[in-house]
């Protein structure tokens, strides 16, 4: 994309998205919740919860709060933007109501209020006036990319599809040339011009960058409308095939392989706005893939989502069964760490869309991620029984039962992951790994090794897999020369990691090579300070060379860090060896940050959620 594209997404909700004031800006008032501020009213209680509910990436409660706090003050400006801003990204209808307020003062409008006038005029057949509204929104850089696609609608919507086909195919130099192609398709197969329709949808697929699933369902329409439904299946086949994902999706877009996803201008100018939010989340991915630190970048994201949210508010408000527009929005807001937001947005998706098995396992996905897999194993039980066969629901179910330590169950759905995998000729080293961590925890550990062996054999320079299995080994005391040399590969292949960085010092100090083992132990724990396991084992190693005070300090230290039944059990022991009562120190018990699982990749969640340093 463009550079301009980059810069603009700020201008998308300038003016209109201004800075949420904090707490401190809000006059309370003992006798009530309005208080008097400047040359109004505020109504603190609801601005109050407008700025929570932002916080928490509630935006229908955003917008009914700030909605509420603009009633006590009509004339103030910054609550009028917040409430119409908010109204927008949930599709309220009082967004329209809103627009119209910003719109009679010409220094507050801005393209935001000029889409959603448009939009309104769209949704009452009034196409002239909405002209009119699309073309004022297209003096923003970034709206200009949109407003060809909005124009088309608007003429294709007035008996003038040849006109709107032309106008899209002679966007001059346009990076969306593939989209603006695509959308004179479905103008062309809207205005029942089929031969033309076919034309550019292949035209399309010729220039798209990649698999693009609403051209392949629009193409397989096509196709399956005039005679070919075996070549129409084909290509849905080869689509779900892209991506496993998808393939829960397979069935149920087998099923509705007949019918068009666009068939009306209404609908056309709701997917032209996803497309405007993919494209604002693509930029935001690139950002993050770049690895930008400290707060310009966050605020950069930061605005990203708001335009993609924006954006996706728009498409919902024109057509609010877009299963794909919701699935983006959940995406957002799980990123943004909105569990309860995205949790809400995943169940209204449609059982009838097509895209609905997508949306159970990502609220399954969700639900384990974030402390409830009890609510997850029903909802991916589920999936399996409606689309069986799928590694990635195998996988999942796995995961939230080695959450609620079924490690029976867990084992049992690695296990038809694996196989499932291997049927495939695409075995997968992480689901072995997966597989023998459970087998671990039950209690297995020539299983938990075996898994583990086989994995490497895919994996061989795998630092996880390394430390894994040597440091299972070690727990075994099962041939420590071998553990270390294990350990010592993988900290070489990564000597940052201090779980693994603990593991070498402890195989050192096991075999009683405590110079130089308490050296390791000791980075680790500065890297770690709230590790329980890695206080242990520095607690030990001092306690071997004499430093008992401080081998007393340590575990007290690891008890007051919340450590695992096994792990607490090895702590008191070592407290009672050392003749003295525990004594959780104060501020010492809080538990470990964790990172956050949902931004870790699939194939590697549930072993991160477990940790690397213990198998």
């Amino acid at each position: 994309m463009p550079t301009v594209f980059l810069l603009s997404a700020t201008m998308l909700v300038s003016p209109a998205l201004a800075e949420v004031p904090g707490p401190a800006h809000v006059l309370h008032h003992k006798t009530g919740p309005a208080a008097q501020a400047g040359r109004g009213y505020v109504d603190s209680e609801a601005y109050l919860r407008g700025i929570v509910a932002v916080r928490l990436g509630d935006d229908l409660e955003a917008a009914q709060a700030f909605r509420t706090a603009l009633l006590a003050d009509p004339t103030d400006t910054d609550l009028l933007r917040q409430a119409f801003v908010r109204s927008v990204m949930v599709g309220a209808p009082q967004a329209v109501e809103l627009a119209r307020i910003v719109d009679k003062t010409p220094k507050d409008r801005s393209v935001i209020s000029a889409l959603v006038l448009g939009d309104d005029a769209a949704v009452r057949g009034a196409w002239p006036e909405a002209v009119q509204y699309y073309h004022r929104a297209g003096a923003d850089p970034m709206a200009r990319l949109i407003v060809p696609l909005l124009l088309a609608w608007c003429q294709q919507a007035q008996g003038h599809a040849d006109e709107a086909i032309e106008s899209l195919l002679h966007v001059p130099g346009s990076v969306l040339t593939p989209f603006y192609t695509l959308h004179a398709a479905f103008i062309a197969q809207v205005a029942g011009q089929s031969d033309r329709a076919e034309t550019l949808f292949v035209q399309a697929q010729k220039a798209m960058p990649g698999y693009d699933m609403l051209l392949t369902r629009s193409h397989a329409a096509w196709l399956w409308t005039h005679g070919q439904q075996d070549k129409a299946r084909a290509v849905i086949r080869k689509l779900v095939a892209t991506d496993s994902i998808l393939g829960l999706a397979g069935p149920a877009l087998q099923a509705d392989i007949a019918h068009y996803p666009v068939t009306s201008a209404r609908e056309g100018i709701a997917r032209a706005y996803v497309l405007t939010a993919f494209l604002l989340r693509q930029q935001a991915r690139e950002q993050a893939q770049q690895g930008m630190e400290g707060e310009g970048n966050a605020l950069n994201l930061f605005q990203f989502n708001e335009a993609a949210r924006l954006m996706l508010g728009f498409a919902l408000a024109m057509d609010p069964t877009l299963g794909d527009a919701r699935l983006m929005l959940a995406e957002i807001q799980d990123d943004e760490h909105h569990f309860a937001a995205a949790r809400e947005t995943l169940v209204r998706v449609s059982p009838q869309d097509p895209l609905a098995m997508i949306a159970t396992l990502r609220l399954a996905v969700l639900e384990t991620t974030n402390d409830h897999p009890a609510e997850a194993i029903p909802l991916l039980q589920h999936l399996a029984q409606q689309v069986p066969g799928q590694i990635i629901v195998e996988r999942s179910l796995g995961n939230a039962f080695s959450q609620t330590k079924d490690w029976k169950a867990a084992i049992a759905a690695y296990t038809r992951a694996i196989d499932l995998a291997d049927a495939q000729k695409s075995p997968d080293w992480t689901l072995l790994f997966l597989r023998g961590m459970a087998y671990h925890e039950a209690g297995n550990w020539a299983a938990a090794k075996n898994d583990t062996c086989a994995a490497l054999a895919y994996a061989p320079d795998e630092p996880l897999l390394l430390n894994f299995l040597g440091y299972g080994m070690v727990e075994q005391h099962e041939d420590m020369a071998e553990a270390e040399q294990l350990l010592r590969k993988a900290h070489a292949l990564d000597d940052q990691d201090a779980a693994i960085t603990d593991s070498l010092g402890w195989v050192r100090v096991e075999q009683g090579d405590l110079a130089g083992g308490i050296p390791l132990l000791e980075k680790a724990a500065e890297q770690t300070p709230e590790d329980p396991e890695v206080n242990y084992h520095l607690g030990e190693a001092y306690w071997r060379v004499g430093r008992k005070t401080e081998a007393v300090d340590q575990w007290n230290m690891a008890l007051g860090l919340h450590p695992g039944p096994a792990d607490e059990s090895l702590i008191r022991a070592a407290l009672q060896k050392a003749g003295v009562p525990p004594t959780v120190s104060a501020g010492s018990g809080s538990p470990a940050p964790q990172p956050d699982a949902a931004l870790q990749p699939a194939s590697v969640q549930s072993v991160q959620e477990q940790g690397k340093h213990t198998p």
